[in-house]
């Protein structure tokens, strides 16, 4: 089916869900599979104890005077108050676990493993194609700043419903996240949505 069919003979869903399952790390019923499925159904799922304290502690102080040195957005989009990190894997070798944590790379090739299958000659071949990373970036929250609109991070792609998913994002807390000091904020199931379908309320804060 083509994504003009697709448009044309599917109606979107439009509700917003209501909440946002947490799991645990060290719990054994954690996996690949329960994350798969929490991602398809809601789009995001918080996963405690990911990362230990240590780690976290040490990337915030490789990323500190990355983060002073930081210049305004000329483009406004990030206010003044957020200190932006740009290429942190260059410059913070502990934020590379991050990235190779076991879980979260099976959940990624689990979800955004491409195939594909072709001839040559006379035989049929089948390739697959693991995702890559696209960016990785820190923010400090200062206070003073205001929330941003809500918004995909899809929009470099020009993705369609019928391509999802392409992407898959992960949030790192490296300290307690809340509504007064800048937690992420997304709605729930908002990832079903249709292209004309916009935000009618503030989401649920992670």
């Amino acid at each position: 089916m083509t994504c003009t069919q697709h448009y044309a003979t599917d109606t979107f869903p439009s509700e917003a869900g209501k909440e946002i399952t947490t799991v645990y790390a060290d719990d054994p019923a954690t996996n690949t599979t329960l994350l798969h499925s929490l991602l398809e159904r809601d789009g995001a799922v918080i996963v405690k104890n990911l990362f230990p304290k240590s780690l976290c502690a040490q990337i915030k102080q490789d990323l500190k005077p990355i983060f002073d040195a930081d210049k305004p957005d000329p483009a406004g989009f990030f206010p003044s108050t957020t200190k932006r990190a740009h290429g942190i894997l260059a410059q913070s070798p502990s934020s590379a676990k991050l990235v190779v944590n076991p879980l979260f790379q099976s959940v990624a090739e689990a979800m955004l493993t491409s195939r594909y299958t072709y001839w040559e000659g006379q035989k049929q071949k089948s390739v697959a194609a693991k995702p890559q990373i696209a960016s990785i970036v820190g923010f400090r929250v200062e206070p003073g700043g205001k929330q941003q609109p809500l918004h995909r991070d899809d929009s470099d792609y020009h993705t369609r419903n019928c391509d999802m998913p392409v992407m898959l994002g992960c949030v790192t807390a490296l300290s307690k996240t809340t509504k007064e000091n800048g937690a992420t904020v997304i709605i729930p199931k908002s990832h079903l949505w249709g292209p004309e379908r916009r935000k009618r309320h503030q989401g649920r804060r992670t």
